[in-house]
Order: structure tokens, then sequence, then C-alpha cells
């Protein structure tokens, strides 16, 4: 990928929409998957904290719901699983029990390409914002060491962020408002 690609996919869009102009201005970037190989990790290190408790589940539907906070994965599997919601205290408890699984797993690999990417995005005069529904700290606190300065100060959406997950808008839009653009101007 290149900033003359960039340019060309924008070519091709306006041509099949009629579009006069789209000038991108953001891109917002998931980290899961798309910085980092992952998602195998966090579907080992879920399927592990679940079973553990006595419950059932398998690794691939955890990349079902890749997006998703922690406490509303949890909130999802106890509703199935013991039929109410998870406590506070258990949301906190099981998400600790599920990062030190993560933690305990082979460490994840920078994406090929994602460097790439980042400088390709930045060369376009875009402004990056990492939007994701991770907590992962062990990942969040590498991202400035992967990829320096790909993410300037305060230009992060984490699950801490928001009460409503992917594909809930509410990250996305706060990630527009950290960069100051409309959607219009905004890829993710």
């Amino acid at each position: 990928m290149t900033a003359e690609y960039i340019t060309q996919a924008i070519g091709r869009y306006l041509a099949r929409t009629g579009a006069e102009a789209f000038t991108p201005a953001a891109a917002l970037i998931d980290m899961d998957g798309t910085l980092y190989d992952s998602m195998r990790n966090h579907a080992r290190a879920w399927h592990m904290m679940v079973t553990g408790q006595g419950m059932h589940c398998t690794e691939e539907e955890f990349f079902l719901v890749e997006g998703m906070t922690g406490g509303e994965t949890i909130n999802n599997i106890m509703l199935r699983e013991r039929g109410r919601q998870a406590t506070e205290q258990e949301r906190r408890d099981l998400y600790a029990i599920k990062s030190a699984n993560f933690n305990s797993l082979p460490r994840p690999e920078a994406m090929p390409g994602a460097a790439r990417m980042l400088r390709i995005v930045a060369d376009a005069g875009m402004k990056r914002v990492l939007v994701t529904g991770s907590g992962q700290s062990s990942l969040l606190n590498r991202l400035d060491t992967d990829f320096p300065g790909a993410f300037g100060e305060g230009m992060r959406i984490t699950s801490a962020d928001v009460t409503r997950c992917k594909p809930h808008p509410e990250p996305y839009l706060r990630g527009m408002a950290l960069a100051g653009t409309a959607p219009a101007s905004t890829i993710v």
C-alpha cells in the first residue's frame, strides 16, 4: 500500500459514487488483528478463563465478538451460562484472569505491514486515532515502542473510554471527536 494506492482507491470511490470529492482527514485504526496478530491469543485466553470457571465455550466464538469490551463479553457469557449479568466485582476478577492468561501466552507479533500502513496514512496527511475495544494493557503499553509516534497524545479510544463497544458507533464517534473530523472525512 502506498499513498498513490490511497489516491487511486479514492478515485475509484468517486467514480463509483458520483461524489465530487473525498479527502480523508483521519484514519480510525483498530489494534487487535490490525496492528497486532493477537486475536488467537485473546480467544485462547478467554477460553481458558471461561472453562476454568466451569462454563462452556469454544475459542472460535471469541472471534465473533472481537471489538467488544471485556465487561460486555463477560456479561454475555454469564447470561448464557448462568442466566444473569456479572457483578462489577466478577467482571473485574474474571477479566484479571483473562488478562493473566493472555500474558502467559507467546507475545503477539506486530502484523506484517502495520508500521508501513501507519506511515502511509501519516504521509497522506491523515490524523491517526487508535480505536480499540481492548483494555489489554500488555498490548496498549507496547504501542509507543512498536509504532513510535503513530498515535499522538490523547489519540486513543480504548475500552476504558466507552460505555458501548463496537459495532455500536460510540467508539468511532469518540475517535472522530478526538481527530476533529466528520464521518465524511474519516476512514476506518
